[in-house]
């Protein structure tokens, strides 16, 4: 299987090479066990997503990396037309079974409740509490 932008990728412009940059990519891929999507479900099929007009080339720079264990969820991967007018849209669709039991998901700190002294008086009286019952 060919890797992210190779050879079926580009037309136009300076000839295809190689490059630090994508075997970095590549080498990314294989260790965190990714691929590209849309080359997994298309291994045959020319598709750009960067065309711009002034320098005659056309190029597949955008892509979906997903898990290994998500080729089986990958319904479907396109390139769509978009409202840029050098670059086109990417689409995927997964299709994930709601009998997998999914994690807490992520939390992000609202950090603007450190302006607000209420909020501080209050992480500064619990604290202490919270950290005693969780010290083990």
């Amino acid at each position: 299987m060919e890797h992210n932008s190779s050879p079926i990728d580009k037309r136009g412009g300076a000839p295809w090479k190689e490059t630090g940059y994508r075997n970095s990519i590549i080498c990314l891929m294989e260790e965190l066990g990714i691929i590209d999507v849309f080359r997994e479900l298309h291994p045959n099929k020319r598709a750009c997503t960067y065309e711009p007009k002034a320098l005659k080339l056309k190029s597949r720079i955008d892509f979906f990396l997903v898990s290994h264990s998500f080729t089986s969820n990958a319904e479907k991967a396109e390139v769509r037309s978009s409202i840029a007018p050098d670059h086109k849209a990417l689409f995927l669709r997964l299709q994930i079974d709601n009998s997998i039991k999914r994690g807490p998901g992520a939390w992000k700190f609202n950090n603007l409740l450190l302006g607000h002294n209420d909020y501080r008086l209050l992480i500064n009286e619990l604290l202490p509490v919270i950290l005693e019952k969780y010290k083990t």
